[in-house]
């Protein structure tokens, strides 16, 4: 009987110590703990939903699901599995999922304001600003001082484009709680949407200060020393002016430009006199349009080269300034060399080469999604077609036929990139 208490005390124990663990940023050693716990107990619903939780923050999504689903058979009526499951999808870009099990969350438990938190987290990944604004306000309506919520509150203030409202949430809940890294992370985006990346740079800085490891701030940072560039930055805005889009209006937006573009050509190719007046705007057109596609890469490539920009950057935004850097330094010595020497050969890599840096960029930022390999395949056929051009050139054959393929290629790879969206994260 004694040893009985024993064990049943040190699974207790073991559980706290991992709910504190847990609190402290430390899922490693709350899985020690927890699995101690299931050995002295495997039918513990609350031991696997908090190493679901464990799990999940280690970024083992499929044991952190196979966990959570176990909590759920042992503990049906218990909320936090639900909600802790409704993170992950979340996480995972399965919105629908992720709301269902929400709900289910605030059904079994409607005065926590948690699961609100996560119906406004779930709307926020759907661009859905207003329904988002609406669960960050119910949760804070059952909390008033329920961090998530305000700080998710504040999220959707800002898409919505109400800044001052936006600036006065996110202040409130700095003053409630001056070392919460993600209200700080929160006011440097709400910096960087007012075109105050200087000030942004310090709000990122403290949130790092705080949490290392913060994502959302170490992003924002990247952002931020790169909008010091005043292209990026009106660059930066038009993006983050776009975020606060519904996606129908975003597309609906750059169908539009391309069709106005058409236009304009047209009309500067009927009426000659007025082609040095169109002309320019086509042009500016051009540029702004390449910018929107390998601004992110050339700017992450000139972060790279800075002695304290390169410590921000990510090992994907890494690789890819690096991949970047590479074809642009072959289209670059190849466009040099065909100028000095004309030879078609040179001029034809250095098309191929550098038309190719346009899905290639797009393709690195997908890198960690479900995206990432179809759109790798794509990217690897379009370039066998451009090395095929390229082949052909120095046979001496009539390469534009496959060249022109490729481009009809490459064009539809690139509005796949573009309108695919960004995928769910991988498992």
């Amino acid at each position: 009987m004694t040893l009985c208490l024993d064990l049943l005390e040190d699974e207790v124990m073991s559980v706290d110590r991992a709910r504190i663990l847990l609190q402290q940023r430390r899922p490693d050693t709350a899985e020690t703990e927890l699995r101690r716990a299931l050995a002295n107990d495997p039918d513990d619903g609350e031991a696997y939903a908090l190493l679901g939780a464990c799990l999940a923050e280690l970024g083992k999504r499929a044991e952190a699901k196979e966990a959570l689903g176990e909590a759920i058979r042992l503990a049906p009526e218990a909320s936090f599995p639900h909600y802790a499951l409704g993170h992950l999808r979340c996480n995972a870009g399965e919105l629908p999922a992720a709301r269902e099990a929400a709900r289910e969350a605030m059904r079994l438990d409607p005065t926590n304001a948690d699961p609100a938190a996560l119906m406004a987290q779930i709307e926020v990944e759907a661009d859905k600003w207003d329904q988002a604004l609406a669960w960050a306000e119910r949760g804070l309506a059952l909390d008033a001082e329920h961090g998530p919520c305000a700080n998710l509150r504040g999220i959707a203030l800002t898409k919505l484009r109400r800044g001052d409202e936006a600036a006065q949430a996110i202040d409130a809940t700095l003053r409630a709680n001056p070392d919460d890294p993600t209200a700080h992370a929160n006011r440097g985006w709400q910096c960087l949407h007012a075109s105050q990346p200087k000030k942004a740079l310090g709000h990122f800085r403290e949130a790092l200060r705080l949490e290392p490891g913060h994502n959302w701030a170490r992003a924002g940072l990247v952002e931020a020393l790169k909008a010091r560039n005043p292209i990026y930055r009106l660059l930066l805005g038009y993006f983050l002016w776009m975020g606060t889009l519904k996606p129908a209006a975003r597309n609906g937006l750059v169908i539009g430009g391309y069709v106005g573009y058409r236009l304009m050509d047209q009309a500067a190719e009927r009426y000659p006199e007025a082609s040095p007046y169109l002309r320019p705007f086509l042009w500016a057109y051009l540029v702004f349009v390449l910018l929107t596609w390998v601004g992110v890469p050339l700017f992450n490539l000139l972060l790279r080269l800075s002695p304290y920009g390169r410590h921000a950057l990510d090992q994907a935004q890494k690789r890819g300034s690096d991949v970047f850097g590479l074809m642009l330094l072959v289209t670059l010595a190849t466009g040099v060399g065909y100028w000095w020497t004309s030879r078609d050969v040179l001029g034809v890599i250095a098309l191929v080469v550098g038309v190719t840096t346009l899905p290639v960029s797009g393709w690195m930022t997908l890198l960690g999604t479900t995206r990432f390999r179809p759109v790798g395949l794509a990217v690897a056929g379009v370039a066998l077609l451009g090395l095929a051009a390229i082949a052909m050139t120095i046979k001496k054959g009539d390469m534009m036929p496959l060249l022109n393929v490729w481009l009809i290629a490459l064009l539809g790879l690139q509005l796949w990139i573009v309108f695919g969206g960004r995928g769910r994260v991988k498992d």
